[in-house]
């Protein structure tokens, strides 16, 4: 029996879907639970396939499928950051910090502000990007996010190269972690602390700056300039 005929019984746009169905539940199971803690049957049973090949079918693996779920916010987020890279250009900002953090971490704040109730990609990220997201083969081709990140350790110029790299990766995963917090507490209804999105997103981009802005500490060695690389997780 084929593993899709219970998704496919309508045709092509049929499969499409229930294609489209397993890529955010996994997304939001992952998410959830964590990376060790999602089968591909609990995928295929909570998208509505009954049969539990549906996974293996349409990704080939578990891994197939998180990489799926990376490629299409990571594509998607990407040409967002293209764009407002050129946009920066065409204001004299392409060399300014502030606007190239932005440009940096914006197209994500819109992801998250456009679906506040259905987007876990945050938390998402945070479970799986660093570790899974150098796989995708478009990883491996220039991206906007590259050229940010060049720019950035351009513009970071009071600090070693290498250090400059690695604070704007632990800045990134500073970022976003924070919202993958703010997501937790969003479901959980904690409206203690945070709990205005503008509001988080606002001191998130005042503490990046002011990280990226301060100087080396007396304990932090100058390390030799390493090859640039690309912080690619969000």
């Amino acid at each position: 029996m084929d593993p899709t005929s219970e998704a496919t019984v309508d045709g092509p746009a049929q499969a499409r879907d229930a294609k489209t169905a397993m890529l955010e539940i996994a997304e939001q199971l992952i998410s959830e639970r964590g990376l060790d803690r999602v089968s591909m049957r609990d995928v295929a049973t909570a998208a509505g396939q009954r049969n539990n090949s549906a996974v293996q079918y349409h990704f080939g693996s578990r891994d197939g499928l998180i990489l799926q779920v990376l490629r299409r916010r990571l594509t998607a987020l990407d040409v967002d950051r293209r764009q407002r890279l050129a946009e920066i250009d065409e204001q004299g900002l392409g060399t300014d910090l502030a606007a190239l953090v932005r440009v940096l971490f914006e197209p994500i704040v819109e992801l998250l502000r456009s679906q506040p109730e259905s987007t876990y990609y945050a938390r998402f990220l945070q479970r799986v990007g660093p570790v899974m997201a150098p796989g995708i083969p478009e990883a491996q081709l220039r991206t906007a996010t590259d050229d940010v990140v060049v720019r950035l350790i351009d513009v970071l110029s009071h600090l070693p190269r290498r250090v400059a790299f690695e604070r704007i990766d632990l800045a990134t995963q500073m970022f976003t972690g924070a919202l993958a917090v703010y997501e937790d507490r969003r479901d959980a209804r904690n409206a203690v602390v945070n709990a205005d999105f503008d509001k988080v997103v606002a001191h998130l981009y005042d503490m990046v700056e002011a990280a990226l802005r301060a100087g080396v500490g007396p304990g932090e060695s100058h390390v030799a300039d390493a090859p640039e690389a690309d912080v690619g997780s969000s």
